[in-house]
Parts: structure tokens; sequence; C-alpha cells
């Protein structure tokens, strides 16, 4: 059983919900997550924007914010790619 499995077991357990319900929510908010990082063009001038990435507040989960060094990663390889391109 893996790690993740294993957790949501426990938390299934502890608020008396099965398996199948957990698995669930747990897809639900994957998804949900994915689908408002997904949501707009966040490239401008054919880089990423840091100010287009929101923080996801789920209530009574937490919060996702934004790594901006790995925006700026995911930039700098942009930038390569380029200049690849260029020359």
């Amino acid at each position: 059983m893996t790690r993740q499995r294993e957790i949501l077991v426990e938390l299934a357990r502890h608020h008396g919900i099965n398996i199948n319900q957990a698995e669930e929510i747990w897809n639900l908010l994957g998804g949900k997550i994915a689908e408002v990082i997904s949501e707009n063009n966040k490239k401008t001038d054919g880089l990423y924007d840091i100010k287009k990435f929101p923080v996801i507040h789920i209530d009574n989960f937490g919060k996702f914010i934004p790594a901006p060094r790995q925006i700026k990663h995911a930039n700098y390889h942009l930038k390569n790619k380029n200049n690849e391109h260029n020359t």
C-alpha cells in the first residue's frame, strides 16, 4: 500500500467515511486545483508572468501559493529554448 493510500485510509477512518468517499474527495480536490491553475493564459511575451498565478484558498484545507522560484526556473528554460530556435 502506498503512503498516500495509507494516509487516506487513516483519514477516512478518523472522519467516519469509507475509503471510496475519501478517494473521491482527494480526486476532486486535485482536479479543482489543476482547473484553477490552468484556467487562464499565464504567459506574457512568451514567458510566464508571476502576477497571473493565483493564490488558491480552500476553506478548511489551506492555501496553495505559487512558487516564484519554479516560475523563474520555467522562464529560464523557455528563454533558452527560444534562443536555440533563433540561432
